[in-house]
């Protein structure tokens, strides 16, 4: 059941993402993003407010993981 609500979020971010970069202007979008090498993460944006947002959407996602774990 967990690996169907994985899978399926995968395929929601992908099409999400397909879906806007179709519709949006290119000059315009801004991106954000973070990597997780180990405990270490590594925050990057095009914006400093794009940067903040992905940490903010990192931490609730972590912190939305760690609370289905311990179930």
């Amino acid at each position: 059941m967990l690996r169907l609500i994985g899978w399926s979020l995968i395929l929601m971010g992908i099409l999400i993402t397909i879906i806007s970069l179709i519709s949006s202007d290119l000059h315009m979008s801004e991106f954000g993003g973070v990597l997780l090498i180990g405990p270490i993460p590594i925050v990057f944006g095009s914006t400093p407010g794009m940067a903040f947002a992905a940490m903010l959407l990192t931490i609730a996602l972590m912190l939305i993981s760690i609370a289905l774990w311990r179930r």
